[in-house]
């Protein structure tokens, strides 16, 4: 379980500390003070070397641009267009340094620690195997001036070759891929890679789609997780008894629910967008047993009310299956129904609410223990 954390140089945070983290913790501040840059130096930290989670991240923020290719070998010189990532948006101030590295580091979980690093092709050591020139498909070789070096704390590294224009193509990716096979799901659609269901998993707004709901499903069904799953389900709809998934592949008509007094199963998509986020939630929890779950904007599509209960299952769950939680919100009936659910804990360490607050180009940790949270929702004073 991670105690700690120091960010330099990722995004918005410059050099950032927290301590005491706790099992279950909240991120709270207002906007663009780092709550979803937070939960992204977690999940690489704890994925180390694997790049899907950095291309994840920039495909769901849009940090894409287009470039173009020569295809004089192929059809008459036209040009292609195709898509690349945008590198220089993970480093602070957003541009490409060789001066600059990113390090995410746990002091107290040593070696754990991931860097990126910009650097130039002849100052590093070819691995074998690798091209450290882009190869433009159809076009001329020319040689990358930039490297994306990225390494962990047990001495692994990977260096990733960056266009003269700043973007890492797929190609470069591909390549990684190559010597890292069992890293990554290569998909047809226009993600370069799908998350992979491992003792992590990062759940964003936009939910789990169907694949992923099945791979996890496939862990669960006919084990005592697929319990807790509907007892979450039935804080939004107490009449849920089963869940089954369909050969339908889609999100809303492929996963079905029996409710008690009807004859018929109910599609998920018909019964709100709160329910999908609540399966997805409990689908991620119990699965990534012994492991960590980041949840962005926990409180999406769940009406008020549900909160506190919604906390009761994170806070019950993470103590049982030893999981660690960061979540993020903004809504203070979301923080209202943590500190009620924590206060009801047998063991009230098991959660803090972290506020990020930024002055100038500094951000910082402001720390609230259940008993510092209780007296803050009490008076309504505001933490967000």
């Amino acid at each position: 379980m991670l105690r700690d954390l120091t960010i330099q140089n990722y995004r918005c945070f410059k050099d950032f500390h927290i301590d005491g983290l706790a099992r279950v913790n909240l991120i709270v501040g207002s906007n663009n003070s780092g709550k979803t840059s937070l939960l992204e130096a977690v999940y690489l930290l704890v994925n180390q070397v694997n790049l899907e989670p950095l291309i994840n991240f920039l495909y769901n923020r849009g940090e894409i641009a287009d470039y173009s290719i020569s295809q004089s070998s192929f059809v008459r010189g036209e040009i292609e267009r195709r898509s690349g990532y945008e590198i220089r948006h993970i480093f602070y101030g957003h541009q490409l340094n060789t001066e600059q590295t990113i390090s995410v580091r746990s002091e107290k979980e040593a070696p754990l620690s991931v860097q990126f690093q910009i650097k130039e092709p002849e100052r590093i050591q070819k691995p074998p195997g690798f091209d450290l020139f882009l190869t433009p498909e159809g076009g001329s070789i020319e040689p990358s001036k930039f490297l994306l070096l990225f390494s962990d704390g047990r001495g692994t590294t990977m260096p990733i070759p960056i266009r003269d224009d700043g973007l890492i193509t797929g190609k470069a990716f591909r390549q990684w891929n190559e010597h890292q096979p069992h890293a990554f799901v290569t998909t047809s659609n226009s993600r370069l890679f799908t998350q992979n269901i491992s003792s992590n998993f990062f759940l964003t707004t936009t939910n789990i789609n169907f694949q992923q709901m099945a791979v996890f499903w496939d862990k669960i069904t006919l084990t005592p997780k697929e319990e807790s799953v509907v007892a979450a389900l039935q804080i939004l709809e107490p009449n849920i008894e089963r869940i089954s998934f369909t050969s339908r592949q889609s999100s809303s008509s492929g996963v079905l629910l029996k409710l008690h007094g009807q004859h018929n199963p109910i599609n998920l998509g018909s019964m709100g967008e709160g329910m999908r986020r609540m399966l997805s939630l409990a689908m991620a929890a119990v699965t990534v047993e012994n492991g960590l779950l980041l949840v962005d904007e926990i409180e999406t599509g769940l009406y008020y009310e549900a909160q506190t209960d919604m906390w009761r299952l994170i806070f019950s769950t993470a103590k049982r299956l030893n999981l660690q939680v960061f979540a993020t919100t903004h809504s203070w009936d979301c923080i209202a129904g943590f500190q009620e659910a924590l206060a009801e804990f047998e063991d009230n360490s098991v959660g803090k609410l972290f506020r990020l607050s930024r002055r100038d180009e500094k951000i910082r940790a402001v720390e609230y223990t259940a008993d510092e949270l209780a007296v803050a929702v009490r008076q309504s004073i505001e933490v967000r």
